[in-house]
């Protein structure tokens, strides 16, 4: 079954009945007005859908727009506190799977409607995300709506071609150790729509980790670095505010100075959560650090 498939959709008087590839049926009132959204990019679609007043709590990673920093606070990206979301009696939770299974498999066990949507792995899951969490909150029409809105943004990216040269990008997103974009990845789906090479894009994984992460290898960064040597690396800080030349010195730090991209200073360093959000606003996000890749590559010819 496809990812993020609705399936069939019941309507009986008492609500709705929604069947999830990964939990089953899913039973909740018609147009909830208590939800429950602990996935970050969800908690933004639901915001730019005009239901944020139904919004009545989310996680702490969940700071997009800023009116989610007002709504109380449940718990974090993998864990979850119990008695706040009893509190709340959610009629309808939003959570994602890979990281939140755990999470998920909780909210399950206490009772409450809890549907996960999946990871997007391009860009155009996006889009459908944000038209099957419309159709889940009874917004339909809107959330169509906004889906061709965003639509247009990726003739944003394609715009960026620029020639025969396709400049070959390192991707890195700083959360606790390197996270690298692989294949199945909304980051690496944006940069080829901007004629950009994602040099770990041949990897059939969704994220390659320079860390212990469960049961993923890890990955010898420097040393596949060297050996691909990128024209430009993009590097995502765990810091919201950092300093524009962290992303280089990390990388001589690691002894890199001979790469091509550290010699010639074709390092961007981007604020946290600019990349790994897939929120509609990566959409935009990318278009700009897309532009940006453009600009130092071709500073180096």
């Amino acid at each position: 079954m496809v990812d993020g498939f609705l399936g069939l959709v019941a309507c009986y008087w008492v609500g709705l009945r929604v069947y999830s590839p990964y939990v089953g049926w899913v039973e909740y009132p018609d147009r909830p007005s208590r939800i429950v959204s602990l996935c970050p990019s969800v908690t933004e679609i639901l915001f730019m859908l005009g239901v944020g007043e139904r919004v009545v709590g989310v996680s702490s990673w969940c700071h997009r727009p800023r009116e989610a920093l007002e709504r109380p606070k449940v718990g974090g990206y993998t864990e979850i506190l119990s008695d706040k979301v009893r509190e709340l009696r959610p009629e309808l939770v939003f959570t994602t799977v890979g990281a939140q299974r755990r999470v998920l498999e909780k909210l399950l066990s206490l009772g409450y409607p809890t549907y996960p949507v999946p990871l997007p792995k391009d860009v155009y899951a996006i889009l459908s995300m944000v038209v099957e969490v419309g159709g889940m909150v009874g917004e339909p029409e809107a959330a169509l709506s906004l889906s061709d809105r965003l639509a247009r943004r990726l003739e944003g990216l394609r715009a960026l071609r620029s020639g025969d040269r396709v400049p070959r990008v390192y991707v890195e997103i700083d959360l606790g150790g390197p996270t690298v974009p692989a294949y199945f990845n909304h980051i690496n789906s944006a940069l080829h729509l901007a004629g950009i090479a994602n040099i770990f894009g041949d990897s059939p994984n969704e994220y390659l980790y320079g860390m212990r992460v469960g049961d993923y290898p890890v990955l010898d960064v420097a040393g596949e670095l060297l050996r691909r040597d990128p024209d430009v690396i993009v590097y995502e800080s765990k810091s919201f505010h950092p300093s524009p030349d962290e992303g280089l010195e990390v990388m001589r730090r690691r002894g890199l100075e001979e790469l091509r991209a550290v010699k010639t200073g074709s390092v961007l360093t981007l604020p946290a959560d600019t990349l790994a959000h897939y929120g509609p606003s990566f959409l935009e996000e990318v278009v700009k650090v897309c532009n940006r890749v453009w600009e130092i590559f071709h500073l180096q010819s």
